[in-house]
């Protein structure tokens, strides 16, 4: 009997860890950075800095170019490193290069000042979007149109400290804010669609709607368990 009324309260238990409701940011802020970067290191620390605004989305990318030189980035993935090259075509840059720091998908430089994040917000009359939970799968409602292109990245909220061994900074404990960890694209219908993303302890999730031909963010949402 015992049993039976400790697995639903179980139940109960989890998923109210995930009854929480979303938000959207002001601003959009995507860090294509490396570990084995020595150039790195002060971009890391901005976007520390950023990350503490609640109205602001800071997004840290590990990408995995710079592997050779000696180390390899602890959180880089070839699907970052993508993401970076494909926002590269629709911003007219011949080359990749870290850190590269992306303001609302529209914008882009190796450094950038808190005023220049807070003079270049996404749109005031962005639409609205949510993230949610429904049956344990996220779900994405927004005012969006169809046209528009969908992605979800998972995240670890808060700073990483990660001690390097080799390459350029080598003998550095270096300070990563909020980690990306995965990058999924979803198909959009202009509404609602439930994803097969199942949210995890420790991870954060955000959807980015682009314009599906110059890459700018039209609206973010972002979701907490």
């Amino acid at each position: 009997m015992k049993k039976l009324l400790l697995i639903p309260f179980a139940l109960l238990l989890s998923t109210s860890v995930f009854a929480v409701e979303s938000s959207q940011p002001v601003s959009v802020v995507e860090l294509f950075t490396s570990q084995g970067c020595s150039s790195c290191p002060p971009a890391n620390k901005f976007a520390g800095k950023l990350a503490k605004d609640e109205d602001k989305l800071v997004l840290s990318y590990g990408v995995t170019y710079w592997d050779y030189l000696g180390w390899k980035d602890t959180f880089g993935e070839p699907e970052f490193t993508q993401r970076q090259r494909d926002y590269g075509k629709a911003l007219g840059v011949a080359n990749v290069y870290t850190p590269q720091i992306i303001l609302n998908g529209s914008a882009h430089s190796p450094r950038y000042s808190r005023k220049d994040v807070d003079t270049m917000p996404l749109p005031q009359e962005k639409p609205k979007a949510s993230l949610s939970l429904e049956g344990g799968n996220l779900i994405v409602t927004a005012d969006a149109n169809s046209d528009a292109k969908l992605v979800i990245v998972s995240y670890m909220p808060g700073e990483q400290a990660v001690p390097v061994k080799r390459g350029e900074n080598g003998g550095r404990t270096l300070k990563i804010s909020n980690v990306v960890t995965d990058v999924e694209p979803v198909y959009w219908n202009g509404a609602k669609v439930k994803t097969n993303i199942r949210p995890q302890a420790g991870q954060a999730y955000a959807a980015l709607f682009h314009d599906f031909k110059t890459a700018k963010i039209i609206t973010a949402a972002v979701y907490k368990p």
